[in-house]
């Protein structure tokens, strides 16, 4: 088969594959030569399984995602859906902050609220992982994801930890996309993000971001 190589990664490569009559992107965790081989062989499967699980317990939870047409757990592949559109993050690079712009950044607070309500973290929700395709968001890139293995609950220290995490990930990029107008993004993400959860959940989940980010200042001091 043809491939294309559109990306290489820190873990995997992406590229474009004609299979069975379409045009599929390709994603392949290949060997790395400093890990004992049991051990690479084993992550590597984990990771694969896990993100191909995510993606398909994503779209089952209403979040747009690429369609998994195949996961090969024997060379570490997901072949997926291609979609042709623009990431989120160049319009907040180059454009203004305006009413379209927010509403992304709802929307894409709402899929990792949905996201959460399931015990799913994402890994690296940022708006590089947003890609809008005729004016629809997709969240792609499941390759951190991690399930917690239950919903979460007010009381569970560590399932709000592990959300928290996911969302000060998105604070900290869009700080590092618009310093000046962060905090008016991710109060619009967050509105998105209180929606799909019940509320008590996400006040705990951002007074722990507000821990988190307590403690960063702290230790670098």
């Amino acid at each position: 088969m043809r491939r294309e190589v559109i990306a290489i990664g820190a873990e995997a490569i992406l590229y474009l594959e004609n299979w069975l009559g379409l045009t599929v992107l390709v994603k392949e965790r290949v060997p790395k030569g400093y890990r004992r081989v049991e051990l690479d062989y084993y992550i590597r499967k984990l990771r694969t399984a896990s993100e191909a699980r995510a993606m398909i317990r994503a779209s089952m939870l209403g979040i747009p995602v690429p369609r998994v047409y195949d996961v090969d757990l024997v060379n570490m592949r997901i072949r997926m859906e291609y979609l042709r559109g623009t990431p989120l993050v160049k319009f907040l690079i180059s454009g203004s902050v305006n009413a379209q712009v927010l509403s992304y950044l709802h929307t894409m607070g709402k899929y990792l609220g949905l996201l959460h309500s399931d015990g799913i973290i994402h890994g690296d929700p940022t708006p590089a992982n947003i890609l809008i395709v005729n004016d629809k968001l997709y969240l792609i890139d499941f390759g951190l994801s991690e399930f917690l293995g239950r919903r979460p609950r007010t009381n569970d220290v560590r399932a709000l930890y592990k959300l928290a995490v996911d969302l000060n990930v998105t604070l900290r990029s869009l700080e590092a996309l618009r310093k000046d107008q962060s905090k008016e993004l991710f109060n619009e993400f967050f509105q998105g993000y209180s929606e799909a959860l019940s509320n008590d959940i996400a006040v705990r989940v951002r007074q722990f971001v507000d821990r988190i980010r307590k403690m960063v200042r702290y230790a670098v001091r």
